[in-house]
């Protein structure tokens, strides 16, 4: 028991310290396991491993003993951005980063219907910087990052032989940084006024928020099962700094003297996402899972941070509109046991974009995307690999003019990521 707790320990220290961001649909995150990850998250309803704390927890009730695992996920988005003014076009491109969300799961039996899990990894997150902090859409944004972590205890129970359910809780923290400029000229955002007229703004702020999880089994007999898990919406209440340097030129002291540096605070609401799969098992050596994801982004319908004084002499709320739509996420994946130490995986995801062209913005510099994922597993005495690879096609994303917030008639075009998955488990 004492080795169990220090190795609970090691792990979520190593998840809390790798803890990253990427690019996602709005920006939320489903790479919670490399062979998830390799199957396209059809994970709902399938043979579980200690993943199951994140895809459905009620299929903890189908692990022996006590499993942990522990891993991450290397992300490396790209795309570029045409921004169209005065007749002329100017491109951005999103910086070569590499991002990396980790992932650590524990599960244990208590008793004979009763299992107990943990799990830490990321919900919500991206990482969007253009290469030029200059670029042409500098003021609406050239550098975001938003990295949440969540720790998520579960208790499963078998309510019947087929039949299993779990609840949870879920406590996420949140860190936000955005990087954006001010025109300090003459506050028309055009994006050929002289760099070295703009202020930078640098926005930082954190919080921490809870919510609930779920999940129902049902295994109909040897060859179908069915699955559903739910994850509740977070409010995160922020609090941070604004931060505005000014360029070595800016002409026009009243704007220099409205943007102070200040405290901020205001508050999102995340989304919440239910998670449904119905998997087939032909032959006890191939697997096959569909499923579906509806994250409920219509909560995400506006961001409002408060800039407390001296901003703009007395502080001032600075508004930002988003109504989004919720969105689906369409899966498939299969698994074949190619022999008794290796499986063989593969799968595929349709993804919707939330945002329209009339409230999308640089932050999320895609539309529509398709996952294409293949993956291998080993396994041997009490231990499990998995690796897995994922590449990512976007859509392009169409952009409608709203030149005072720094965005501009053009569109995305070249949206490519690549994501290698990386797991390792081992059972007591």
């Amino acid at each position: 028991m004492k080795r169990l707790k220090s190795l609970a320990v090691s792990c979520l220290l190593v998840c809390t310290a790798l803890a990253g961001t990427a690019q996602a649909e709005g920006f939320a995150l489903y790479e919670w396991g490399a062979r998830g990850n390799a199957l396209g998250g059809t994970m709902v309803a399938r043979k579980p491993d200690a993943s199951a704390v994140a895809y459905n927890p009620a299929l903890m009730t189908q692990l022996e003993g006590t499993q942990v695992m522990a891993g991450f996920s290397a992300i490396v988005p790209n795309a570029k951005v045409d921004v169209n003014y005065g007749g002329n076009t100017y491109t951005g491109e999103g910086a070569h980063n590499v991002w990396t969300p980790p992932h650590g799961y524990m599960t244990t039996q208590l008793k004979d219907n009763l299992w107990l899990g943990m799990g830490i990894y990321t919900r919500f997150g991206l990482g969007t910087e253009y290469d030029d902090p200059n670029w042409a859409g500098r003021y609406n944004i050239y550098d975001a990052e938003i990295q949440t972590v969540s720790y998520n205890p579960n208790i499963a129970f078998k309510i019947t032989d087929k039949l299993s359910a779990a609840v949870g809780v879920e406590f996420m923290t949140l860190d936000l940084k955005m990087n954006k400029k001010i025109d300090g000229t003459n506050m028309n955002n055009n994006p050929s006024d002289p760099v070295s007229g703009d202020i930078d703004s640098e926005l930082k702020a954190d919080s921490y928020g809870w919510g609930i999880t779920g999940g129902l089994h049902y295994q109909f007999d040897e060859q179908w099962a069915a699955g559903i898990s739910y994850k509740s919406q977070v409010k995160q209440n922020a609090d941070g700094t604004n931060s505005f340097t000014p360029g070595s030129a800016v002409v026009n002291p009243l704007i220099l003297g409205a943007y102070r540096d200040c405290n901020v605070h205001g508050a999102v609401t995340l989304p919440d996402m239910i998670s449904f799969g119905v998997s087939y098992n032909p032959i006890p050596e191939l697997g096959i899972e569909v499923g579906a994801t509806l994250t409920r982004w219509s909560l995400y319908d506006n961001l409002g941070i408060y800039h407390d004084a001296p901003f703009a002499g007395t502080g001032r709320l600075v508004n930002s509109e988003k109504e989004w739509n919720d969105a689906w996420r369409y899966s498939i994946g299969v698994e074949y046991a190619a022999t008794p130490w290796m499986d063989l995986r593969a799968g595929f995801i349709y993804d919707e974009s939330p945002a329209d062209a009339d409230h999308i913005d640089y932050l999320i510099p895609t539309s529509d995307r398709q996952l294409y994922s293949t993956g291998v597993g080993f396994h041997w005495d009490s231990y499990t690999v998995d690796l897995s690879y994922t590449y990512i096609v976007a859509t392009d994303a169409e952009y409608d003019n709203h030149a005072t917030n720094g965005i501009y008639d053009g569109n995305s075009h070249d949206g490519r990521t690549h994501v290698v998955g990386l797991s390792v488990g081992y059972k007591f």
